[in-house]
């Protein structure tokens, strides 16, 4: 029988290896090591290898240099009812004036470089264009664009059809109506902007007159009334040249231009439709003078009503702003004499928005929101005369309730160094 201590001896001599076998055993190992580590390298490789067929790299690179980046664009109606496309393209100018100082740069900048080419439609035209370029067209920077108003009386289809389907013009381009050529404002030269595309889109941002874009006008034309109001633009004395100017805007109706509005109608416009952020106005105050008030607050808001079958919209707006000048001998710090102000710019804006609302009711073309109001809050009715609008909106009454409050008056009331005596 054999004794316990002697197990672990004799399993111990059954199991170890010879000296032999375990270098034998150890070579084995490294070698399945080495074998494993470089079958891990080659499948990395491979891997990697792949990776890269995968990857498309800049094979199909479009360089800065490749383009031709077009800033502004017209577009005008031939006598033969072709379309005239007219691009402002970018120019860099010269690289070594960029450490020169601002006269300097003036003076050596390049003027803007205007191309044109005619075709049967918009894509043709811009398809001939692009044969007079050595560079490819580039559309997403434009700041503008420009319909003649020969164009926009014939319709503005082309123009729009084209820029909403390519993938490249922005929906943010400001839009305009030129009374004249295209090509001649997108050919001027500012002297402070690089090229007038980017002075009317500036003109546009401080609202300097309406700040209407490419979807704006998309948008309007497919509500119910499917009018749009773009600003009209034209070339302008100023001192001894021409230069671009807000001439108002123009009112379409089915894509195509059926009434003008001046300046002051416009801005009856703007304050019906509440566009209006900040305004300068001067009115004549019976027989004693001029004064003028700075508008910084204003809010307005149509109510439309239907009682008894008449149709009518109540104009509710409210305005205040600060006397900037009264050269009138009127004191600002009565009471009573800043009423007679406030009542005079009263008028002023009911007169100058009746003016508006009659040109409209005129050309029945509704670019006053009455269409959309009733559409929404008066849905069954509006359905079944929306056919006969045009008729309806001549009758419409309209019911004005404006309110106008001066809040500051300046530091004088009535500063007697300024009133001329009678007896010197």
């Amino acid at each position: 029988m054999i004794k316990d201590r002697t197990l672990p001896a004799v399993f111990g001599t059954r199991c170890a290896l010879k000296p032999q076998d375990q270098n034998d055993h150890r070579q084995r190992d490294e070698v399945n090591m080495l074998t494993t580590s470089g079958l891990r390298k080659i499948m990395t490789l491979l891997l990697c290898a792949s990776f890269t067929l995968l990857t498309t790299g800049c094979w199909d690179r479009i360089e800065v240099n490749d383009l031709a980046i077009v800033t502004a664009a017209g577009f005008d109606l031939t006598e033969n009812n072709q379309i005239r496309l007219s691009v402002q393209i970018f120019s860099p100018g010269n690289p070594s004036q960029s450490g020169s100082s601002m006269g300097e740069q003036q003076q050596g900048m390049p003027k803007a470089l205007v191309e044109s080419a005619v075709g049967k439609d918009t894509a043709d035209a811009a398809a001939s264009l692009q044969e007079l370029l050595s560079r490819n067209l580039f559309w997403g920077h434009a700041d503008v664009f420009i319909i003649s108003e020969r164009l926009a009386r014939h319709g503005i289809t082309e123009p729009l059809d084209y820029l909403s389907r390519h993938p490249q013009p922005r929906e943010r381009t400001n839009l305009y109506v030129s009374r004249g050529s295209p090509e001649e404002i997108l050919q001027w030269q500012p002297d402070i902007e690089r090229n007038s595309g980017e002075m009317l889109r500036e003109m546009a941002v401080i609202q300097t007159g309406l700040n209407i874009t490419l979807l704006e006008t998309m948008v309007s034309l497919s509500e119910e009334a499917h009018t749009a109001l773009i600003p009209i633009v034209g070339m302008k004395k100023s001192g001894n040249k021409q230069s671009p100017a807000l001439l108002g805007s123009a009112a379409f109706h089915g894509l195509k231009m059926k009434q003008t509005y001046s300046v002051k109608a416009t801005r009856g416009l703007l304050w019906l439709r509440d566009e209006i952020n900040e305004a300068t106005i001067t009115s004549r105050i019976n027989d004693e003078g001029y004064a003028s008030i700075n508008i910084f607050k204003s809010r307005s808001k149509i109510t439309p009503v239907i009682h008894n079958g008449k149709w009518k919209i109540k104009l509710h707006l409210e305005a205040a702003g600060n006397l900037t000048e009264n050269s009138t001998t009127l004191n600002a710090q009565s009471p009573e004499d800043i009423k007679k102000i406030e009542n005079a710019f009263t008028a002023l804006l009911q007169q100058r928005i009746e003016k508006a609302v009659k040109l409209a009711k005129e050309s029945q073309t509704d670019v006053l929101g009455f269409a959309e109001a009733f559409h929404q809050k008066y849905p069954s009715e509006w359905l079944s005369d929306k056919a006969d609008w045009g008729e309806l909106l001549r009758d419409v009454e309209v019911e004005y309730h404006i309110k106008l409050r001066i809040r500051r008056t300046g530091l004088t009331g009535w500063a007697d160094a300024l009133v001329e005596e009678d007896n010197p």
